[in-house]
């Protein structure tokens, strides 16, 4: 593993080459982090399904109501290329050429420093 330092919060646009987030990071690292996400997913949908329960309780939703919830053909083919649209972009970033696909030019953190900055850099 390298010793350069990672952080995950970039500090303006990217205008060169493509930043490298993981490094050499350990395989065992990578899956730590798709449990913690599966555990959090799993949390929220505990929490769905809690809001689900008390909706229904509370006769604001029929018993059954979200899972007999089919939708317009409109709607459901907008779910449908939600999901592919979305399943594309998660999976994509397995196999993504680490070029760059743009260039941005670097005088763009310009545009994010203060005008005091900018006049300092002047004298």
């Amino acid at each position: 593993m390298s010793d350069t330092p990672r952080n995950a919060a970039l500090p303006g646009p990217v205008t060169g080459a493509e930043p490298d987030f993981l490094g050499a990071l350990p395989m065992d690292n990578a899956v730590g982090a798709i449990v913690a996400l599966t555990a959090e997913v799993w949390m929220l949908r505990e929490r769905l399904a809690a809001l689900e329960a008390e909706l229904e309780g509370r006769r604001v939703l029929p018993a059954g109501a979200v899972e007999q919830h089919e939708g317009t053909p409109a709607q459901q083919q907008a779910r449908a290329d939600d999901l592919a649209r979305y399943t594309n972009r998660v999976l994509s970033e397995l196999a993504r050429d680490r070029r760059p696909v743009s260039t941005i030019d670097p005088r763009v953190a310009d545009f994010l420093r203060t005008h005091a900055e900018l006049n300092a850099g002047k004298s």
